[in-house]
């Protein structure tokens, strides 16, 4: 079929071709095939726009909506589904307004924007009985069942989802969504018995010869009731073939589009924490050490997707994965489920069977091999060695777990949900942050609580580890590790802060770690550091080359930041910071200050390839849904400010070995599920740096000296980045003056892998 469709965009007929294009990635996009149905529709597009065809252009931009709304991507989905009502025309014009009215109510429901989205169902639905269109009908009453059910409306969610249900069984249409969704309710309900029939109704008809794909979720939530009813190897089983599911979904997505895969990490993330609830709570019951390294690949495998996609910048080749990987697919959910029922050699010989014939598929269809998770915990081993723990945690809502990886095995602790860390975080954070100093280190603060509730339980072989490798989730990323107070042990008769204790690194998931640690440039003989710092921010700053008589001057993103328009102010002692820091590295300083604190003078600078480029500037939150810091350079000499937003970043492709952001709130940035933290860290790993250093809350505008012993023992000594912050914190934990409050050195902390 794709044949005739391409032979049909070869017409000489453009109105043709856009529509035999957009028809394609229909197609492929209901094939799973997101990357080439994301291209298909962006062709379509552009040969309608090229001869004005403004219908076409609607019903391709509501296909766009309706693709980044499957990956999550709701704030692309709502730019391409805009204007679409008021574009499209012809003889299907009501089936089409209808189709989009019910599209644009999905992606403000699921923008928490309800009030709107129930109007613009109530239309679409409305549209979609007068044109006799009964599958489009039940699926708006669907979409609303499926939204009330994500707020925990289960009232309000049972008499759409209902109708739906009741329409598709008169009308004789598939019953899989409507099976799977009121499964789902079921359970939410309590109704377990309700919620078993139903959810193996979904499945069942889902995995018939020739039926349609199974969505992961039914699987996912089959699996949550079996968890409920204590058939934990069972529901260990349904969320494996979850996860497999949700693995070929995630690979089918656009691997540009850093958007969408943010969006999809954020719906597979689900799916990874029932694997990892059912698979530890297992081994609690068994003791077999195979479920705790199946649950700590499960986890790492969530959060690795999206750092090591950013860093090799992996390109998928337009054909994607073949028609037939879905045939494949499916015979793997069915011969899994057999081997369930029926634990025989020949059940298990099948699913290994159909296991690598989709392994040769996916090798096949991408330039470079998927990530291989399968080998994490004996790399992680070996590469720990002696001195190392990796420490990875995993926040749930009912439970947490955190696994401890070091050179002779490794353990796993359950830990409090949720809700009970994130307020033992917000307490310990907040403390340590305005609180004072001996107080923390009496071990009787929040900060002592939260150790307790994260290390209590861990073993002692890890505790005595000189370095930790945290990879964290959640709100984890706000916890100020090397301030927290631990209690005394190995002799010692007083607490200690954790960086007396260990040398950490946040990592973004191991995966990331082992990869990036057999990639390390050697250095320079005469290594560069470049300092970037002391910007003009306003334009009274003497320094500031006033614009030429008459000339319009534009108003800055920085003047307008923090309500008030009011201009930053001048970082003085940042001058001081950086001449501190190049008098402290053994090695060759540019310094760019003033009017030379500049985008294209850093961008020149780093054609020679710094060691370490350090940002003595302010941070300012983007203008984003989910801000995060930029870095605020100086004003141009038309009064325009330079800013570098972490998209920007990511784009580059620098090898350097550190980046040190020293300003306020550097490492700020939403915290996204499956993809972590957003913001510079992240944007500047992408880029290619080894570790960059960052701030967790305000810090003083000084002249430097924590930065001065850092690159001392960076530069001199050869200590990596996380062992030269330590060294320097430690230090100034001994000065004995405001320094020594954790309030100045507990902001900072090391990111990457070096």
């Amino acid at each position: 079929m794709f044949d005739g469709l391409a032979a049909a965009a070869r017409e000489r007929s453009p109105k043709i071709s856009a529509r035999a294009r957009s028809a394609e990635g229909a197609m492929q996009f209901a094939m799973h095939q997101y990357g080439a149905a994301l291209q298909s529709f962006l062709s379509a597009r552009g040969v309608a726009e090229s001869i004005g065809d403004t219908s076409e252009i609607g019903m391709v931009d509501a296909n766009l909506a309706s693709l980044c709304t499957e990956m999550g991507d709701l704030e692309n989905a709502a730019r391409w589904i805009q204007g679409t009502l008021t574009q499209v025309t012809g003889d299907d014009r009501e089936k089409h307004l209808a189709q989009i009215k019910i599209e644009y109510a999905t992606i403000r429901a699921r923008q928490k924007r309800m009030a709107e989205a129930l109007e613009l169902f109530r239309e679409g639905i409305d549209a979609a009985a007068s044109a006799g269109d009964w599958n489009l009908y039940a699926i708006g009453w669907n979409r609303i069942g499926e939204e009330y059910l994500k707020l925990g409306a289960l009232k309000a969610a049972e008499g759409p989802l209902l109708e739906a249900y009741r329409v598709r069984k008169l009308r004789d249409l598939p019953l899989d969504t409507s099976y799977r969704n009121l499964g789902h309710l079921r359970l939410e309900q309590g109704d377990l018995k309700g919620a078993s029939v139903l959810l193996d109704r979904a499945i069942a008809l889902a995995g018939r010869p020739n039926g349609p794909i199974p969505a992961w979720y039914a699987y996912h939530y089959r699996g949550r009731l079996r968890l409920a009813q204590g058939r934990i190897r069972e529901a260990l089983g349904d969320f494996r073939v979850a996860v497999r599911l949700a693995r070929a979904w995630r690979w089918s997505a656009p691997p540009d589009d850093d958007a969408m895969r943010r969006g999809a990490e954020g719906w597979l993330a689900l799916v990874y924490s029932g694997l990892v609830e059912a698979g530890n709570r297992l081994y609690l019951e068994t003791g077999d050490p195979a479920l705790i390294r199946e649950t700590l690949e499960a986890a790492d495998e969530d959060r690795a997707g999206s750092p090591r996609a950013l860093v090799e910048k992996r390109r998928e080749d337009e054909a994607s994965l073949p028609p037939t990987y879905w045939d494949a697919l499916l015979k793997l959910q069915r011969a899994e489920v057999t081997a369930l029922r029926s634990s025989t050699p020949a059940a298990r010989e099948a699913v290994r069977n159909a296991r690598a014939q989709i392994g040769r598929m996916e090798a096949s269809a991408a330039r470079e091999p998927p990530p291989d998770s399968g080998d994490l915990l004996r790399r992680a081993r070996a590469e720990a060695g002696r001195d190392s723990a990796v420490i990875s945690f995993q926040m749930g809502d009912r439970i947490s777990w955190m696994w401890a990886v070091d050179g002779d095995g490794m353990a796993v602790y359950p830990l409090p949900p949720r809700g009970v860390l994130q307020t033992l975080i917000k307490a310990a954070s907040e403390a340590i942050r305005d609180g004072d100093g001996a107080a923390a280190a009496a071990g009787t603060t929040a900060g002592a609580a939260l150790y307790d509730a994260l290390f209590g339980s861990l073993a002692p072989r890890f505790q005595r580890k000189a370095r930790w490798l945290l990879a964290l989730d959640d709100a984890l990323f706000e916890v100020p590790f090397a301030a927290l107070p631990a209690p005394p042990g190995d002799g010692s008769l007083k607490a200690q802060f954790l960086v007396e204790r260990h040398a950490m690194e946040i990592i973004p998931s191991v995966a990331y770690w082992l990869m990036r640690s057999s990639r390390l440039a050697a250095r320079a003989e005469a290594p560069l550091f470049l300092g970037v710092g002391d910007p003009i921010y306003n334009s009274a700053d003497p320094r500031f080359s006033k614009p030429a008589r008459g000339a319009a001057r534009q108003a800055s993103p920085l003047e307008l930041f923090a309500a008030g328009r009011s201009s930053l102010p001048r970082l003085v002692a940042s001058a001081a910071e950086l001449a501190a820091c190049a008098r402290a590295w053994n090695g060759t300083p540019v310094l760019l200050e003033g009017a030379g604190a500049s985008r294209s003078a850093i961008e020149e600078q780093l054609k020679r390839h710094p060691d370490v480029l350090h940002f003595a500037t302010h941070f300012v939150p983007s203008g984003d849904e989910e801000p995060q810091a930029t870095i605020a350079l100086s004003l141009a000499d038309g009064g325009v400010a330079d800013v570098l937003q972490p998209g920007e970043i990511a784009g580059w492709h620098i090898g350097i070995h550190l980046v040190v952001l020293s300003g306020c709130h550097s490492a700020a940035g939403a915290v996204l599920p499956g993809t972590g933290l957003l913001g510079l860290n992240r944007a500047w790993l992408a880029a290619g740096a080894q570790s960059v250093i960052s701030s967790h809350w305000a810090v003083p505008d000084e002249s430097g000296s924590l930065f001065a012993v850092l690159y001392r023992n960076l530069s001199a000594h050869g200590l990596s980045a996380a062992q030269a912050l330590r060294t320097a914190q430690l230090e100034m934990l001994r000065t004995g003056d405001w320094r020594s409050h954790p309030q100045y050195w507990g902001a900072y902390f090391a990111m990457g892998k070096e």
